[in-house]
């Protein structure tokens, strides 16, 4: 029964991810749509199992080391100054706004502190399929941006395994340090000659089955009934998640002597929070660094970014030249 229910939660993922595609929003906002619908919160099918636990987890690392594997060192050297001011400008704005805010709003010091890391990142995924359908990928914009966040994972997934060692009492299980280990072996994978045909093997194997585990499992954690009395902190965090992210990128882009324009559109493009966030959150869970109820505002918050990313960035992509 336990593999109809995995079956049955992979092809609904799978196909509310390539209509929310075709809708014109983020795959990844399909696929945690999906996990809602199918969880408590709405229609009460599918459950939390350890088996979709253990499948998430191996999507988690093939995602990671997928990323890894589409990190290009050498290109990033190019734009290294303009990159790194970016990613770094980017990390310590939401890094520093977030736990303030989390902090007047009566959440713990642990959960506060958590969540600068967790709005730290940045999603590749999405900043990729905005920039390939602008036609700005091979840009030199387009390198700083997808350099940038790539620096600023490594920073948030760096991190978040020291602050779930020292503060979060020291585990060092698959959820604190895999995600890492996985990255940083993607990158190390990318200077073998095969290197190219065992993405393509990866990523088809983590698009039609561990992927939609691990978002449409994330997805089945959130009780919607639970977060009526939340609605003005998640529009507080969704907020705080767009600009912070978005000022913080503009003036390192700035102080990296770009122009305004450019400056705009790469703060727009480090927007999303996607993928690379909802691993940091499920390394939170898997930890025990936050609860249920604090991973469902930061899930919810991360949907919104997500959402909005896509649509700040393709006006302002399409001002540079």
């Amino acid at each position: 029964m336990s593999y109809i229910i995995i079956a049955l939660l992979i092809v609904v993922t799978i196909i509310f991810g390539k209509t929310a595609t075709k809708l014109g929003f983020s795959e990844v906002v399909g696929q945690l749509l999906s996990g809602i619908i199918l969880g408590s919160s709405v229609l009460n099918i599918v459950h939390p199992t350890s088996l979709i636990h253990l499948l998430s987890e191996i999507g988690i690392f093939i995602l990671m080391l997928n990323s890894g594997m589409e990190s290009d060192i050498k290109e990033m050297r190019k734009y290294i100054k303009a990159s790194t001011l970016i990613a770094i400008m980017g990390v310590i704005v939401p890094a520093v706004s977030f736990p303030i805010a989390f902090m007047l709003l009566g959440y713990t010091l642990k959960v506060s502190l958590f969540a600068g890391v967790v709005f730290s990142a940045t999603s590749i995924s999405i900043t990729l399929a905005v920039l390939a359908e602008q036609k700005k990928l091979a840009t030199p914009m387009g390198a700083i941006i997808l350099s940038a966040a790539v620096l600023d994972d490594i920073i948030a997934l760096i991190a978040v395994t020291l602050f779930s060692v020292f503060i979060g009492g020291g585990a060092l299980g698959v959820g604190s340090l895999l995600p890492l280990i996985a990255f940083a072996m993607g990158i190390l994978l990318r200077k073998v000659s095969f290197s190219e045909q065992l993405a393509q093997g990866l990523n088809w194997m983590g698009s039609w089955l561990f992927y939609p585990i691990f978002f449409g499992s994330i997805g089945l954690g959130i009780a919607l009934q639970d977060l009526n009395n939340k609605l003005l902190p998640i529009m507080i965090f969704s907020i705080l998640a767009i600009i912070t992210k978005f000022f913080g990128s503009l003036i390192g882009a700035k102080l990296s002597g770009l122009n305004k324009t450019v400056a705009q559109a790469i703060g727009a493009g480090m927007i999303s929070r996607g993928e690379m966030a909802l691993v940091i959150t499920q390394i939170g869970i898997s930890s025990h660094l936050i609860g249920d109820a604090a991973s469902a505002e930061f899930i919810v918050a991360i949907i919104i970014s997500t959402i909005v990313a896509p649509i700040l960035m393709k006006p302002l992509f399409s001002k540079v030249n």
